[in-house]
């Protein structure tokens, strides 16, 4: 049994899934996903699991080469902009393609998330020792 991190069983299987340059997402509680993207429902309650821990138990368990973000974010919510561009050098993108993108995911994972537009797409790296 694990002592620490993550422990959502799905959510682990899928991380573990990835191989390199595979796309997932994590997400506000509203995006819209296109219908056969899987998605690993966090979401409680609105805001709650909040986007940022969700995040960053993620990137705890798995190595990430590449992310975006929809360029609305830095109007939007700033607090979930500087999280995406200054810790994971997200290139921001139109929302239309940010979403288009999506369609294209191994998996969503969906948290309860309020603020708008607190959402990655990441692009799984491999972790060269």
């Amino acid at each position: 049994m694990r002592t620490s991190g993550l422990i959502h069983a799905e959510l682990l299987s899928a991380l573990t899934a990835l191989r390199h340059t595979d796309l997932f997402a994590v997400s506000d509680s509203g995006l819209p996903v296109p219908v056969g993207v899987p998605v690993i429902d966090l979401g409680i309650s609105y805001g709650f699991p909040r986007f940022e821990p969700v995040l960053d138990l993620i990137l705890r368990e798995v190595t990430v080469e590449a992310a975006w973000g929809s360029r609305d974010v830095a109007d939007q919510n700033p607090e979930a902009a500087a999280l995406l561009t200054d810790r994971l050098r997200a290139e921001l993108i139109d929302h239309d393609d940010f979403k288009r993108h999506i369609g294209h995911c191994r998996f969503v994972v969906r948290t309860g998330e309020a603020q708008p537009y607190a959402n990655v797409l990441l692009r799984a790296g491999v972790p060269w020792l």
